[in-house]
């Protein structure tokens, strides 16, 4: 990247970084947050926020800093934690209630897009394929891409297509109270078939491919910890007895950690020269 394009991206990144902290904090400490939610999405709204507050944030500030320093590995991480908030934050702005922090949760939405729109542009005109030494475990992660697009696609239909079918509204939707579940929307239309795309792509052994095997990896991991987070907070709220789901999100995470560490420890020293 050249200077002026890390320039624009880390000031891009400092404004997105104060409003994901602002909506993690209020989220997380100030009750009246999630006071128009059901006390099942509160509890999970304020699992993901003590996961991006104590987590996604310090990571993204760390990989920035090191990223500005032409570290190989902290640049292909940064792009995962930053789809991640792009990804969290359309689910924000358009799934929960009108709340206090609503311009809070449209600016880190805008501000995450616009860095991850500037961080992938940079990065295509960049022969990533030729940072790798070794043969990277592209067959292992294309299984693992379409397996879990698979498993999602197969989680989601199967709460949609019968509803479809039969005129009605799915549960996940009447439970709390939505037009439509913003998870089923995102994920059918663009996560999963993005990730079968990164699969086919690798396969291929293509140059984007390289690119977005780790930010799919990272943004599993991440979102997989949330996940997790959120069904360990509803229990502890007392509102489910049943937190086993949460080793299943924990095994993916560490799964992806698995690959992402194979992948990522075939990269080649840098050297002083910009990346």
């Amino acid at each position: 990247m050249s200077s002026s394009q890390l320039k624009t991206i880390t000031i891009l990144t400092f404004i997105m970084i104060i409003f994901l902290a602002t909506a993690s904090i209020f989220g997380a400490f100030v009750d009246i947050t999630y006071a128009r939610e059901t006390a099942s999405m509160a509890a999970q709204g304020t699992g993901q926020d003590i996961v991006d507050l104590f987590l996604v944030v310090p990571s993204i500030i760390v990989c920035l800093i090191h990223m500005r320093k032409n570290n190989r590995i902290a640049t292909l991480i940064f792009g995962g934690l930053v789809f991640y908030v792009l990804y969290s934050f359309i689910i924000y702005s358009m799934g929960v209630h009108f709340n206090l922090m609503f311009l809070v949760y449209c600016f880190t939405l805008g501000s995450a897009s616009y860095v991850f729109i500037f961080y992938f542009h940079a990065l295509s005109r960049v022969n990533v394929k030729d940072w790798f030494n070794e043969k990277t475990p592209n067959q292992g992660l294309a299984v693992l891409f379409i397996i879990v697009a698979a498993m999602f696609y197969t989680l989601w239909l199967r709460d949609v297509i019968p509803a479809i079918i039969k005129n009605e509204v799915p549960k996940s939707v009447t439970d709390y109270d939505l037009l439509v579940n913003p998870v089923h929307v995102i994920d059918i239309a663009f996560a999963l078939p993005g990730l079968i795309i990164a699969a086919v792509l690798l396969r291929k052994n293509h140059n984007l491919g390289y690119i977005l095997a780790p930010v799919a990896l990272v943004f599993i991991i991440v979102l997989s910890l949330a996940l997790a987070a959120m069904v360990i907070m509803t229990r502890i709220q007392g509102i489910s007895e049943d937190a086993s789901i949460a080793i299943i999100f924990v095994i993916l995470s560490v799964v992806s950690i698995g690959f992402l560490w194979a992948f990522l420890r075939k990269i080649k020293p840098v050297n002083n020269s910009t990346i």
